[in-house]
């Protein structure tokens, strides 16, 4: 699976089999974090099936079944540290896609208190995303769930302005904006807008609510990235916002 098809066949899993990862998979998750964070100030730890039951506790009317694997996101408390969070979390995000797994997104509707890695002065916990192996069939709450969220989805005009319309625009633009309504998003409010101006593309966040914008950012520009290159033009952003994409080649 490419990784523009793990973009395609990514779902929000809110549904989890009560069966644990095998050793296998767990190393491969540990070794692919290792090499995601590797040179950063970010550390994301895969907490695999704890002895005497302990587990990631969900909100229950948000969730279904035992989480007993999950990356947390550590790292400093800044909206640059987001971005990266959001950039290598989905990196790990469509990792576990590859691998058959569900994960998903957790910033708030999880207790705190249950996720076991001790923090080191001067880190907080950004996210957690639960992995594991999803049920047959999803239960009907989290379908509905789900299926709610996505009709917040924005369209694609809507994540654009330009000089000319999105239709006009090259093809690998709105391929990008494409992949990145089918992205994670907060509340899925998917606040990066891209700017198409004197053959000059930007991403930019019109506003800021929670700063969790940030790593929606971080989120969307790998998307981006993915979906222009498989379209045909590879690059890469710069950090922050406004942010400029850059053509390799």
């Amino acid at each position: 699976m490419t990784p523009m098809e793990a973009i395609e066949a990514r779902i929000s899993c809110r549904a989890y089999a009560d069966e644990p990862l095998d050793q296998g998979s767990l190393n491969e998750l540990r070794a692919y974090t290792e090499e995601l964070t590797r040179g950063t100030d970010l550390r994301f730890v895969i907490v695999g099936p704890a002895e005497g039951g302990a587990r990631l506790k969900l909100v229950k009317r948000m969730f279904t079944g035992k989480v007993s694997t999950y990356a947390a996101l550590i790292g400093p408390d800044d909206n640059p540290t987001r971005e990266k969070v959001g950039y290598l979390g989905e990196k790990l995000v469509l990792k576990a896609t590859q691998m058959g797994l569900g994960s998903c997104w957790v910033a708030g509707t999880f207790d705190r208190a249950s996720v076991s890695e001790p923090l080191a002065a001067g880190e907080v916990l950004h996210d957690v995303i639960p992995l594991g192996h999803m049920p047959a069939k999803q239960p009907f709450a989290q379908r509905a769930i789900r299926a709610g969220l996505r009709k917040r989805d924005r369209r694609p005009e809507a994540l654009y302005q330009g000089s000319v319309p999105l239709a006009e625009a090259p093809a690998w633009i709105a391929a990008g904006v494409d992949a990145v309504i089918k992205g994670p998003s907060a509340v899925n409010e998917q606040p990066v807008v891209f700017v198409w101006e004197d053959e000059r593309l930007t991403a930019t966040l019109p506003y800021g609510k929670r700063n969790l914008e940030y790593t929606d950012l971080g989120i969307a520009k790998l998307h981006f990235e993915i979906a222009a290159e498989a379209a045909g033009m590879a690059g890469a952003w710069n950090a922050g916002a406004p942010a400029t994409f850059v053509p390799r080649g």
